[in-house]
């Protein structure tokens, strides 16, 4: 996949996610709603590249690595210009975000291996449980620290 095409996929699903999300800044019941989106349009881009990856002979781990890596872009892409419409500049947002994604990425397999192995519930359970527990996180964490503009303020 070239890097010409992983631009134009990005400005499309950034096009695609302003048309689908009511982009009104300052709803408040909205911004989840938003958020929801903008996270379920970076998941499609990453299984999205994932296949192809995969149906052109990439091996799994590394086609997922690569879809995850372009799902966190277009998720930050989405998250600052849809969701929260940020005015905070890229270099202490997208410091940020890493630390933010970071962090989710490790309380992720936390939270799972507590559900599936010390509670034993079902794989998907205990996947379904830990994902809406990170989606929270990450919406609480993005809006007061990620993309924050009074936060970038006094730092």
């Amino acid at each position: 996949m070239s890097s010409n095409t992983v631009k134009v996929y990005t400005a499309k699903m950034i096009n695609a996610g302003k048309q689908i999300i009511n982009t009104s800044k300052g709803n408040s019941l909205i911004q989840p709603i938003r958020f929801a989106l903008s996270g379920s349009l970076a998941t499609a881009s990453h299984w999205l590249v994932m296949a192809l990856m995969v149906n052109s002979g990439t091996l799994p781990a590394i086609a997922t690595a690569v879809g995850a890596f372009i799902g966190a872009i277009v998720n930050y892409i989405l998250q600052r210009n849809v969701t929260f419409q940020s005015n905070v500049a890229h270099r202490s947002a997208l410091l940020r975000y890493v630390a933010i994604c970071t962090l989710t990425w490790f309380l992720n397999l936390a939270f799972f291996l507590i559900f599936y192995q010390v509670f034993q519930l079902s794989l998907i359970v205990a996947q379904g449980i830990t994902t809406l527990a990170i989606a929270l996180m990450s919406y609480f964490l993005y809006k007061r620290i990620v993309f924050n503009e009074h936060q970038s303020q006094s730092i």
